[in-house]
């Protein structure tokens, strides 16, 4: 028996509840009855709508993508599978923990702060899977991460056995789950802020005492690139990324990784691509560039996610190769959270105790019952 953190679900409202009853596993807003009201569903009705609102997952199928908002049922696929036809049915969302699995974290990785800041936390991290595989290819000894979140990337790139000597992030809660999943140091703080870049400069001067930093990682806030968003050309956020730039031309180092929603692809800011932007920026301050979308599902995660990763190396150095989406068979919502403790909405513990006689090889992992070398093993040999 071992120890489960963050099973807790978000509370539902009547008609919230009556619309997932009425949804079978695989299903959406097409399959919830008139007789329910709504002025969404009647505006989504007359228009049409993604098919993943008011999704219920598919235990077969790797997740849709897990975004921020996983709390309500109309914004995305975050039904637990567990339909009406179903011996005990859950109609419910599905939990921190179970969205965090479906994201990769272990299940030893805890989350700290409101709800709200954990759906957040949750919702905008890099898969620690997919960012060991990234990881691996650069093959470096230490790094920084900035916009850290609660820890995705820096997770994954420790897992490939790169330390990581500091997370920043401007939001408390998100700097307080990073402490405590992470041996580097907190540093709570605004890119934005001369005094935030100069305690940045001097943490890492002080940890490798004047020697050359191997990387630095971030993904700068990614709403005002989002398809989901209004895209504004004059959305503060999509500049950001000059914050990132401006620590990469004061540090220097070796390496550097940005993390990004598609939507990053085809922004304009003034009239002109946000991409291009950078690339004609960092090569001015001597990196190579360049960019690729790369999927989630096909490196192991049990999860359908797009993500733009940006690679930079100075000019001198080799850049390093992408990793392959090598995956022979896709990780499942049944292989991350089949056998579960049950709950009911708003329901659960911030700690509580995990009992599965049947674990999947990916839970094996999660639980640290098996080795990552282990799990990729089998990924890599086992067929859809």
């Amino acid at each position: 028996m071992s120890k489960l953190y963050n099973h807790q679900t978000a509370s539902l409202s009547e008609i919230d509840l009556k619309m997932i009853k009425s949804v079978p596993s695989g299903g959406n807003w097409k399959n919830i009855p008139k007789s329910i009201p709504s002025e969404r569903l009647n505006k989504i009705r007359k228009s049409g709508g993604r098919t993943t609102y008011y999704g219920r997952l598919r235990w077969d199928k790797p997740s849709y993508t897990i975004n921020t908002y996983f709390n309500r049922p109309g914004n995305g696929c975050f039904m637990h599978p567990d339909d009406k036809k179903s011996k005990n049915p859950q109609h419910r969302l599905i939990s921190f923990r179970e969205a965090a699995r479906i994201q990769s974290f272990q299940d030893d990785f805890k989350f700290f702060g409101s709800k709200t800041s954990i759906f957040k936390q949750i919702g905008n991290a890099v898969p620690s899977l997919m960012a060991y595989f990234i990881a691996k290819k650069f093959k470096a000894k230490n790094a920084i991460d900035l916009f850290c979140g609660c820890g995705g990337l820096s997770k994954g790139f420790e897992l490939a056995g790169t330390k990581i000597l500091l997370g920043c992030d401007q939001d408390k809660n998100f700097i307080e789950t990073w402490k405590n999943n992470h041996k580097g140091t907190p540093i709570l703080g605004s890119l934005t802020e001369n005094n935030t870049k100069e305690l940045i400069i001097s943490e890492v001067k002080k940890k490798l005492k004047n020697k050359k930093l191997d990387m630095i990682v971030g993904g700068p806030p990614c709403q005002g690139f989002s398809t989901a968003g209004w895209r504004l050309d004059g959305d503060d956020r999509n500049k950001l990324w000059n914050e990132y730039l401006d620590l990469v031309k004061k540090i220097k180092p070796k390496y550097f990784l940005i993390e990004n929603v598609v939507g990053l692809l085809t922004s304009m800011n003034k009239s002109k691509n946000v991409v291009e932007n950078m690339k004609n920026a960092f090569s001015k301050i001597g990196y190579n560039f360049k960019y690729k979308k790369i999927e989630s599902q096909f490196l192991g995660v049990p999860q359908i996610r797009k993500r733009i990763f940006i690679f930079g190396a100075l000019k001198d150095l080799k850049m390093p190769d992408y990793p392959d989406e090598f995956v022979k068979k896709f990780t499942t919502v049944s292989d991350a959270i089949k056998g579960m403790p049950r709950l009911k909405a708003n329901d659960g513990n911030f700690e509580t105790s995990l009992n599965i006689k049947n674990y999947s090889m990916y839970q094996q992992w999660l639980t640290k019952k098996i080795t990552l070398a282990q799990f990729i093993k089998y990924l890599k040999y086992e067929k859809c």
